[in-house]
């Protein structure tokens, strides 16, 4: 049996957001680990938007992820009226199509809910390559789940893996690990 390879690429804005939103924690080590379940992952790409008002807030998340395995993306926003605005989408798309062509897996993964990356997902899918959705039902798109080949259900995975009784956890990684490619 051929085991499918793998590419996984993390909309940490996006991702992350929606968890605080929700009072979760994420740990994005098990994570990588259940996405990269029964596949060859091959590597695992998170794209951070940092706040221009405060560069160094997620240094130690940025740290975290990086021992979990994830290739980081990072980039600063500019100012935008009292705000920011950093908006990461055509790096991670061009990094995507990019990896899709230079590295042909049979599977990219993308943790997301944003519609600005249906025509990414489309592409993908005509290039003969399967394109999964990770994401949140509450921020997910309505047009990724019609043209993605399956979804991952972030919401039912943090029920499965995290709560307990309505009480957080920090997941445990004790799970079979994803394949590494040698």
């Amino acid at each position: 049996m051929n085991i499918p390879r793998a590419l996984f690429f993390i909309d940490y804005a996006n991702i992350n957001r929606t968890a605080n939103d929700n009072n979760m924690q994420l740990d994005y080590g098990h994570l990588r680990n259940y996405i990269g379940l029964n596949k060859e992952l091959l590597d695992s790409y998170c794209y951070v938007p940092i706040d221009p008002r405060c560069e160094h807030k997620f240094d130690m998340d940025m740290e975290e992820l990086q021992k979990a395995g994830y290739f980081l993306i990072s980039k600063i926003g500019t100012f935008t009226k009292g705000s920011y605005k950093c908006n990461m989408d055509v790096e991670m798309a061009i990094d995507i199509i990019k990896m899709a062509h230079v590295v042909k897996p049979n599977i990219i993964i993308l943790a997301s809910g944003d519609g600005d990356f249906v025509p990414v997902i489309c592409e993908i899918r005509k290039m003969g390559i399967r394109a999964e959705v990770a994401g949140f039902n509450s921020t997910m798109s309505r047009q990724l789940p019609l043209k993605a080949s399956s979804i991952i259900d972030l919401d039912r995975y943090y029920k499965e893996h995290y709560a307990i009784n309505g009480h957080q956890r920090k997941m445990v990684i004790n799970e079979p690990k994803a394949v590494k490619a040698a």
